[in-house]
């Protein structure tokens, strides 16, 4: 854009006539206010689900283990073992599974959780109580809902203890558990969902037109001074552009998880 600026400011430097009247821009430039708005405000929505899916995951993950830590004795060590490398694990496959992407540092803490879930899960496939367990033993490229399958059938094969832990209390943990299942659907459904290509397209050809013809609506009057102000103008538009690239897709170019994790 500063390019065609200075294009422009040369051509009316020489004589050339630019655009006679800026009302063209004026009238577009309400549409273009619009457009940018409704492009950032859709983009933030996407950014606070995706922060509120996060902090819902942490808050399921707390409850889960502080509950099964107020029943440990009536669970027996195993079993608190299992859920609770299983409550550890699954923000790490969370990251992994939405990121789309391998980090090392979280790959490797994922796979020793993992190995600790498996080591736990074999602890308890050899005892009487817990034969469908191990029926859930499966592998599946779904991470976080393998974590899932395996915390519900642990929590299912836990023993009722006359009025310490009944199906009353099974239950409850178990809806946790499905509450903590429901955050992988929410998380796919924005990454399977991004915000439609051709709207985005079309904001982005508009404002590149806007910007292209302006340096000859405004040469006329600003002469020299086209070329800063030009150029202060197209940052400003295709920052905001970008800012809403950058926030749409929350899990893998704005929310920092790991710390979470």
């Amino acid at each position: 854009m500063t390019g065609v600026s200075l294009v422009a400011s040369t051509l009316h430097w020489l004589r050339m006539p630019g655009l006679p009247t800026m009302q063209a821009h004026t009238l577009l430039g309400s549409g273009l206010s619009l457009l940018l708005v409704f492009r950032t405000n859709s983009a933030y929505q996407r950014f606070q689900e995706g922060r509120k899916i996060w902090n819902d995951i942490l808050d399921l993950c707390r409850d889960i283990a502080l509950t099964t830590s107020m029943f440990r004795k009536e669970a027996g060590p195993h079993r608190v073992r299992a859920i609770r490398t299983s409550v550890q694990a699954f923000p790490f496959a969370m990251q992994e599974h939405v990121r789309a992407q391998e980090s090392s540092n979280v790959k490797q803490r994922l796979d020793w959780l993992l190995e600790e879930m498996r080591e736990a899960r074999g602890e308890l496939s050899g005892r009487a109580t817990l034969g469908a367990v191990a029926k859930h033993s499966q592998p599946t490229l779904n991470k976080p809902l393998h974590i899932i399958s395996r915390m519900l059938a642990v929590i299912a094969s836990i023993p009722n203890c006359e009025d310490a832990f009944t199906n009353r209390e099974r239950v409850y943990l178990m809806s946790m558990v499905t509450s903590l299942s429901h955050t992988v659907g929410r998380c796919e459904r924005l990454i399977q969902t991004p915000v439609p290509l051709s709207y985005a397209r079309h904001t982005v050809r508009f404002v590149s037109i806007w910007t292209l013809t302006l340096p000859f609506a405004l040469v006329g009057s600003c002469g020299w001074f086209t070329v800063p102000f030009v150029a202060f103008v197209t940052w400003a538009l295709f920052g905001i552009l970008e800012i809403g690239n950058i926030i749409e897709d929350p899990f893998r170019r704005t929310i920092e998880v790991t710390p979470i994790c």
